[in-house]
């Protein structure tokens, strides 16, 4: 991840966001927030909601569709990413990182350094299956605070939860008992949303965690920690009419589907959403690839090795 200061931050103007599908929204909801005006930045979506969820796949996989969508990110001329999907920012955040020619933001440091700056002393995470076998939010806590426990769990039945539409549904609360109730047994001071999908289950989350703890336990949205970092704004505007008016937002699965839960995940009208053929994808990761290539620093020859 590329740190920024408050000055790039202001010379990032276009900015790319992807996730497996809906839940990079909330990202996208928290950096909207911090704009004084919505035209100040723009912002390119996309949702890779045709192979959604990304949290059961093996990391190879998953690697392979983030240069895929990166690549179709990059082609758009954007000025920076957001991985906006903790599972591809655990799998190949590392290796986007290392061949992307602009800034890479995602959200696992600046909650790290969040919780440590809240001197939690035990913390819950929860998260895809994926981001939680890689051990990802511990590992970034840990780097600094080795001293603050960690407890990450894998919660698949969330994110489908949250792709049907159903985080006011009482199939939501049912679904999140056992996971909570798991964290809560640990005594944990805090809950993270491991999965940028969980904010969109706010409500069923709180209810659930009044209902089984004693205490009282914060919930952290690493959307909110990454967009006061990056922008310098630690509170949020009001949301208007036109917030998302700057915003382009695509998907590789039914466009008039992800237009209707997208807009009720963001109380806002988001039509209309571009489809993206997996196999516009994949020219794009061709791309990206070459583009690596390009930019690779020339190999130097020793004399001894041409003579």
């Amino acid at each position: 991840m590329i740190e920024t200061t408050e000055s790039s931050w202001t010379n990032i103007k276009r900015i790319g966001l992807f996730d497996s599908g809906f839940g990079g929204l909330s990202v996208l909801r928290s950096l909207v927030s911090r704009l004084d005006k919505p035209d100040e930045k723009q912002f390119v979506y996309i949702g890779d909601t045709l192979r959604c969820p990304y949290g059961d796949r093996p990391a190879r996989q998953i690697s392979s569709y983030v240069k895929q969508i990166s690549g179709w990110l990059l082609q758009q001329k954007i000025d920076a990413i957001v991985v906006a999907c903790n599972t591809s920012a655990a799998a190949s955040g590392e290796e986007l990182l290392s061949y992307s020619p602009v800034p890479v933001f995602d959200l696992l440091e600046h909650t790290a350094s969040f919780v440590a700056a809240r001197k939690l002393s035990r913390v819950g995470v929860m998260a895809t299956n994926a981001t939680a076998k890689r051990k990802a939010f511990s590992r970034a806590i840990r780097k600094v605070d080795a001293n603050i426990e960690v407890f990450e769990i894998g919660c698949p039945l969330l994110v489908p939860i949250v792709e049907a539409g159903l985080t006011e549904a009482p199939e939501a609360q049912e679904a999140l008992r056992p996971y909570i109730r798991e964290l809560v047994s640990q005594g944990v001071d805090a809950i993270i949303y491991g999965c940028t999908h969980y904010p969109f289950l706010s409500s069923a989350i709180d209810n659930v965690v009044n209902e089984l703890s004693r205490k009282t336990v914060q919930m952290l949205d690493p959307a909110e920690c990454l967009a006061s970092a990056i922008s310098g704004k630690h509170d949020r505007t009001i949301i208007g009419a036109d917030a998302y008016q700057s915003c382009r937002f695509a998907t590789t699965g039914d466009a008039e589907s992800f237009a209707r839960i997208g807009s009720r995940c963001l109380r806002q009208n988001i039509s209309p959403v571009e489809s993206v053929a997996l196999a516009d994808l994949q020219a794009a990761s061709v791309w990206s690839r070459t583009a690596e290539v390009l930019l690779q620093p020339p190999i130097q020859f020793s004399p001894e090795a041409v003579s």
